[in-house]
């Protein structure tokens, strides 16, 4: 059985831009927020801090 290729860590960084930019949108559409751009925005900044910190625990381990 081959072995799962690892992620790089731009891996990690698309992941985390791309779900928490979703999940800011949709946070927008159920109301939480009153603009779908500042939750998307704020969503993939999230994301991407999310991201990094996953990549860097990654390249320890």
């Amino acid at each position: 059985m081959p072995e799962p290729k690892k992620l790089e860590p731009v891996d990690y960084l698309a992941r985390g831009i791309l779900s928490g930019g979703a999940l800011g949108v949709f946070a927008a559409l159920l109301g939480i927020t009153q603009s779908i751009f500042w939750s998307c925005g704020l969503g993939m900044l999230a994301g991407f801090l999310a991201g990094a910190t996953l990549a860097g625990r990654a390249q320890k381990g």
